[in-house]
């Protein structure tokens, strides 16, 4: 059995790679397995059916994966793409630049337990984009940042720092970001589609419609990524911010404090000191409403898909009741 790497994910089927030649690839029919169906970045074993086709037997063993809820109610997980090692998180300086939205972001990588790296892209169309970078420095101060524009190439050759021989990267952003831009760069030819962003609100269109492993000249991996409009995490609102919280509300005056208004709150002392930024908090405790109103959405989902199945179980047992005994 051959072993191959996902290089694009279709609707119904695979485009998958050997090192050597890049071949169209399907699931077997009974295909299961415990981590889903194959996605982007997955090593798998295969057999070839002919010349060009092959059937994806088994996905081997994940070393990481990025994770995100589904969309709806449920507890429906979305597995984004796996075996990365690198996030680029990709924020534009023409008002795509949003500190909470980044928040999300770096949980993510901290959840995936993957390194983050931060891109401040199209520097070149403000004036102060060292005024963006300082409030990202400020929020994360160990995190990795670099300012650039993928459209003119300034500052751009920083970037082939975290992207070492064999190490694979995920770009991560909103639409209209500069991901395909940055994409293109990194590969110096053009690959991936761009387009402007709206002119009325500066959002993007979806140019990237498809995940896709490319590999950079300098023998790392790239994945692109189509823009994600809403980020819904996984698990416990779990990370550096969420570390603190816990561990300076055993100082708390009270045990049921908010951390927000409550008298003899720690966290807010923590604040003051300038050992946590408060727009930290407040993004973390935004995650933690956020957490509990998704989990009361899916409690009732799940309540009411019972009573439905209840009901549609006592309509059964009757019809077969009445068809044995009759009516009485």
């Amino acid at each position: 059995m051959s072993h191959g790497r996902i290089i694009q994910e279709n609707k119904t089927n695979y485009i998958l790679s050997d090192g050597d030649k890049e071949y169209r690839a399907v699931v077997r029919g009974k295909f299961h397995t415990a981590d889903g169906f194959p996605k982007v970045g997955d090593n798998v074993e295969y057999v070839m059916t002919n010349k060009d086709e092959v059937v994806i037997e088994s996905v081997l063993p994940r070393r990481t994966q990025i994770v995100r809820k589904a969309a709806g109610t449920g507890n429906d997980q979305q597995v984004i793409v796996a075996n990365v090692d690198t996030i680029l998180i990709v924020m534009g300086l023409d008002e795509d630049f949003n500190l909470s939205r980044l928040d999300r972001y770096i949980l993510l990588a901290e959840q995936s337990l993957i390194k983050p790296v931060i891109i401040l892209n199209k520097c070149d169309l403000i004036p102060n984009a060292e005024d963006f970078l300082g409030q990202v420095h400020t929020r994360y101060p160990h995190v990795e940042v670099h300012l650039v524009s993928a459209g003119t190439g300034a500052n751009m050759n920083a970037l082939h720092s975290c992207l070492d021989k064999n190490v694979t990267a995920v770009l991560l952003g909103s639409s209209g970001a500069g991901k395909s831009t940055i994409t293109n760069w990194l590969l110096n030819r053009v690959t991936q589609d761009t387009q402007e962003v709206r002119a009325d609100d500066g959002r993007g269109r979806h140019t990237t419609t498809a995940r896709h492993l490319f590999t950079l000249p300098n023998g790392s991996y790239l994945i692109d990524t189509p823009g994600m409009r809403e980020l819904a995490l996984v698990g416990e609102v779990e990370g550096t911010v969420s570390e603190q919280v816990d561990e300076l509300s055993q100082q708390c005056k009270f045990k049921d404090c908010d951390h927000e208004k409550s008298s003899g709150c720690a966290v807010q002392t923590a604040i003051k000191q300038g050992l946590i930024h408060s727009d930290q908090l407040t993004s973390f405790l935004k995650l933690k409403r956020e957490k509990r109103y998704l989990e009361s959405r899916e409690d009732y989902a799940e309540g009411l898909k019972y009573k439905q199945e209840d009901r549609k179980l006592h309509k059964k047992f009757n019809q077969i009741k009445q068809a044995k005994f009759g009516k009485r």
